[in-house]
């Protein structure tokens, strides 16, 4: 556990300093780095037949995309001045710049394939946050594949190209189960979630006034089904992996006892 936590260390330093760009820092939120992200690609990349170099390469390349496709959401459509338009701008630089860093990290392992195969991976994530962020009308099954889409797919395009995709449902539905969780929390404190407004949309596409009696309710009551669902098939799929370090697994098992709580809820409440 202890190698596992100062791979992590380092790795999450050698992200930093790419992405802490000082200019940047003084006009916009520096970028955060999913720890759950970047463990999960470390426990990886370690059972794959590559030189250190190799590893580090990848997951610092396939982090540097996630951060800046993060970058690139949190771009906000509201100008009220002069310096909401200048944060705006730079938050969409900053979102290139990530990405430009992703290209000339991963150029290092000179992998043309892998280099194609992640690119059409961040190609088709844009395409299912239109499912999302779109004001169209999509079915629910559809919203909550594009978010798991959104979540896992370059770790998927890493697992497929070297072959390991063993990992793939367990880490699939651990991503999912984290940002439906989290889209949940911020939906009951403050009514905003770009995720649960889609699956409003999906659940009340016809209601012309936008009101419904109990709407919000069965809204939530959507979402804890899915994230009853994740979290059996995030279990299920624990058992395609031999081995685990116990980092990743302490992980695993607070995230089922996170989503284990919703679901003992909304059985009582039911």
């Amino acid at each position: 556990m202890l190698e596992t936590e100062n791979k992590m260390v380092q790795m999450k330093e050698s992200i930093e300093r790419y992405v802490l760009h000082p200019y940047l820092r003084k006009y916009i939120i520096s970028p955060s780095i999913d720890e759950d992200k970047l463990l999960m690609l470390i426990s990886i990349v370690e059972e794959l037949d590559l030189s250190p170099i190799e590893k580090d390469t990848y997951v610092i390349a396939i982090m540097l995309m996630y951060i800046a496709l993060d970058t690139h959401d949190d771009v906000s459509n509201t100008l009220e001045d002069e310096n909401s338009m200048k944060t705006r701008q730079l938050t969409i630089l900053a979102g290139d710049y990530y990405s430009g860093l992703y290209y000339k990290v991963l150029a290092k392992v000179c992998n043309t394939e892998m280099i194609k195969k992640l690119s059409e991976g961040v190609k088709t994530i844009n395409e299912h946050k239109v499912t999302i962020y779109s004001k169209k009308q999509s079915h629910v099954n559809e919203v909550i594949n594009s978010v798991k889409f959104i979540e896992f797919y370059l770790i998927g395009e890493l697992t497929d190209y070297f072959e390991v995709t063993n990992w793939n449902d367990a880490i699939a539905n651990f991503l999912l189960l984290k940002r439906l969780l989290k889209e949940k929390g911020e939906y009951e404190r403050s009514g905003n979630s770009v995720v649960l407004h889609a699956i409003y949309r999906s659940l009340f596409a016809y209601d012309q006034d936008g009101k419904r009696n109990n709407s919000q309710q069965r809204i939530i009551e959507q979402c804890d089904n899915y994230i009853d669902i994740a979290r059996k098939k995030m279990i299920q799929g624990m058992d395609l992996i031999p081995q685990m370090n116990s980092s990743l697994i302490q992980r695993f098992i607070h995230m089922n006892t996170q989503s284990n709580l919703v679901e003992k809820t909304f059985v009582e409440e039911g």
